[in-house]
């Protein structure tokens, strides 16, 4: 069911896969010593609580068998939750709610625990069955989170939780996680809990998934609908993130908060390695969300707070230009051509972040004064479809030829192997006017008069501008 659904999302927009998050973001972004903070539950309450952002209160630590034998089982109280320190996917965590009268402690489940039980379950901790390459680890005993009345008649027992993922500064992407009979009253989507997107401008929750059922209106066996549930202490939680990924030096990340009905939002964990069901939730992909924040510079926490409201949450366009200094623009624009007297020559572009530069047709080439250079170039007789040693040794031979020849007008000459074939290319200066912003930039001349667009706009030409995917007109 889940790949069908990712199967959907990619052919409306690319959703982020596994070996790109790995090698794009995780690997370029996360430096070991900020991803050892987050693989350590007690390395992240210390660097969380010196920033003074909330967690979950720590009752006591076992790192040993010794101290596991001489633990005192009576200093718990009746609800706690017990976890490994390095534990992967919510494996090893238990909570507890509640004590009867025989000691033992009640699960959301109704069952209970004994003395040996929790030994036991500790004794898996230690030994490394939850943690990261099975290495040896240890357990950790801290407050259960009370569950906040926001959400009593939408989760089944447990506490929900609420995943946001960061990037440079700014929450890209959230979602909400409802504990259902069916997972035994925990937030893991793997056991069948709810997972429903939530809108980044206002915290109120989206589209909803629930395992093999995919997408879902109400909450199972009840009325209530999933969508329009307004989440408590949303911008806290936002500045939270942001302070959290500061402290902890990760420049992408999951954080995980919990909302206390007396203390608000805690986090609870940071993950280094977020998975990418959330992109199901919220029913869209996180790649154009990365790619449209890569590059912004965040000088405050307020400043990626707006960031992440304006940008992902639907507000109105000239507030992202007043925040960010950038116009947005979508992929398809009207743009002006200015030739050296300033006359002017309008088209449609095409914005392609996926082109390196700029590209315009020889006829506009000829309009902005460059129809010397294209017919010398033309004269060449150049051959179509060099490979890549014949096109680079011809280019340095047109390059010694017309650079002299046009000193102040010809930047350079490039070989270009696309989609189209490879050709030798005159690399020139242009003025351009997209929106109300007029600026400078190179682009090569090509025949694309059999091409849609007669001017296509390169990433190179676009760090003014933030590009929004759905503005398609």
């Amino acid at each position: 069911m889940l790949e069908n659904l990712f199967k959907v999302l990619k052919n409306k927009r690319k959703v982020l896969g596994m070996n790109e998050r790995n090698l794009e973001y995780i690997r370029k972004y996360n430096k070991r010593k900020a991803i050892e903070i987050a693989d350590n539950k007690i390395l992240t309450k210390e660097v969380l609580t010196k920033a003074q952002i909330p967690t979950p209160k720590l009752i006591n630590v076992i790192k040993s068998y010794q101290e596991l034998e001489k633990f005192d089982f009576n200093s718990l109280p009746n609800s706690f939750v017990l976890k490994p320190v390095s534990g992967l996917e919510g494996g090893g965590i238990d909570i507890f709610y509640n004590q009867d009268k025989s000691g033992r402690w009640i699960r959301a489940d109704k069952s209970k625990a004994t003395v040996s039980d929790l030994k036991k379950q500790i004794t898996d901790i230690l030994d490394g069955k939850y943690s990261l390459n099975q290495t040896p680890d240890f357990a950790l005993f801290e407050e259960r989170i009370k569950t906040h009345k926001a959400f009593k008649y939408f989760t089944y027992k447990g506490t929900p939780d609420i995943r946001l993922i960061s990037f440079n500064q700014i929450p890209v992407m959230a979602f909400l996680r409802l504990p259902t009979r069916e997972s035994n009253g925990k937030a893991n989507l793997a056991l069948g809990a709810i997972a429903t997107g939530i809108d980044i401008a206002n915290g109120v929750t989206t589209f909803a998934i629930h395992g093999k059922a995919g997408y879902i209106e109400y909450i199972p066996g009840t009325k209530l609908e999933v969508s329009g549930l307004k989440i408590p202490y949303w911008d806290r939680m936002l500045r939270y993130a942001i302070e959290a990924q500061k402290a902890s030096g990760l420049n992408y990340l999951a954080i995980d908060f919990l909302i206390d009905r007396e203390q608000g939002p805690v986090i609870v964990e940071l993950n280094a390695r977020p998975g990418l069901s959330i992109q199901l939730a919220n029913k869209d992909g996180l790649r154009w969300r990365l790619k449209k924040t890569q590059d912004l510079k965040v000088t405050s926490t307020e400043k990626g707070m707006k960031l992440a409201k304006y940008l992902f949450g639907g507000e109105i366009e000239n507030e992202i230009e007043s925040i960010s200094g950038k116009d947005v623009i979508g992929i398809y624009e009207n743009i002006t051509l200015y030739n050296e007297t300033m006359q002017e020559i309008q088209t449609k572009a095409k914005i392609d972040t996926g082109a390196d530069s700029t590209s315009i047709d020889k006829s506009f080439g000829v309009k902005l004064g460059f129809g010397d250079i294209i017919k010398a170039f033309e004269n060449e007789n150049i051959p179509e479809d060099l490979n890549r040693d014949e096109g680079l040794k011809l280019m340095e031979k047109l390059r010694n030829k017309f650079l002299p020849m046009y000193p102040e007008r010809l930047i350079d000459v490039q070989f270009v192997k696309s989609s189209h074939g490879s050709s030798l290319r005159p690399y020139v200066k242009i003025k351009v006017k997209i929106k109300d912003t007029i600026f400078e930039t190179n682009a090569t001349i090509f025949d694309r008069s059999k091409l849609v667009y007669p001017v296509i706009v390169g990433r190179k030409s676009l760090t003014k501008f933030l590009i929004d995917p759905s503005k398609s007109k």
